[in-house]
């Protein structure tokens, strides 16, 4: 009896982090679908909001890939409850934000792509689920294509929220424009990232409230050149699985 019962714990321990997943996966669905419908309440909110938001969910992304890498049941955890507060939030600033403008392409644009990061990140998670359960190379590589468009949709939910705060021009040696370039260029190019982040020390930081705006995006900026990070170091690991099979 006792025998069995450690065999229990055992059992429950190694299903923790995937009940967790299997949990966040389905409250994404239901939070996409009430988004979807037009029936997510929304509040009062700023362009600050949007990158505040933005950034926590490249975090959450970053966490998801990594956890994905690993399996370990507790990152899977982590990963999972972190992301379905993320996934909330991030619907409903996006949400919330169209109301800061009359520019209805704007509007679409940032509710788009609000869709697009959240839709993308159920199935990396989806993904990740798979892979505890039987892990192979093209799983993985769902894991790499589903962040590439994560890093994509966040670098113009940046910009959305540029527009918002009504920036007529542009400067092309502002450093906020510069950071934007680099982002796509990263999201574009894992190549160009992993030699862009070589340069990089990691650092992990809370974010700061009271940082300007401008400060804000930079944050944000760095939070998903992290994110590109936790992409490549996935990369790499395919790549490796690649060669031992001698392909």
């Amino acid at each position: 009896t006792s025998l069995l019962r450690t065999v229990k714990t055992v059992e429950d321990k190694a299903q923790r982090g995937t009940n967790a997943l299997e949990s966040t996966i389905e409250s994404i669905a239901q939070e996409l679908q009430t988004f979807n419908n037009g029936q997510i309440q929304t509040n009062r909110t700023t362009p600050e909001e949007l990158i505040r938001v933005t950034k926590q969910f490249t975090i959450a992304t970053s966490k998801a890939v990594s956890a994905g890498q690993s399996c370990q049941q507790e990152d899977i955890i982590v990963a999972s409850n972190f992301g379905r507060k993320s996934i909330s939030n991030l619907l409903v600033v996006c949400k919330s934000s169209i109301s800061l403008t009359d520019d209805r392409h704007l509007q679409q644009r940032t509710l788009d792509n609000g869709r697009i990061c959240v839709k993308t990140y159920k199935e990396l998670l989806e993904a990740i689920h798979i892979l505890i359960q039987k892990p192979s190379h093209e799983v993985k590589q769902k894991l790499l294509n589903y962040s590439r468009i994560i890093a994509q949709s966040t670098q113009e939910l940046v910009q959305c929220a540029e527009q918002l705060k009504g920036t007529e021009c542009v400067d092309p040696d502002d450093p906020t424009y510069i950071a934007e370039n680099e982002l796509l260029n990263a999201a574009q190019s894992i190549e160009s990232a992993a030699k862009k982040l070589s340069y990089l020390k990691p650092r992990r930081k809370e974010i700061n409230e009271n940082l300007n705006f401008d400060e804000q995006i930079l944050e944000a900026a760095k939070s998903i050149m992290n994110a590109a990070s936790a992409l490549i170091t996935a990369a790499t690991s395919a790549q490796k699985d690649l060669v031992a099979q001698g392909k």
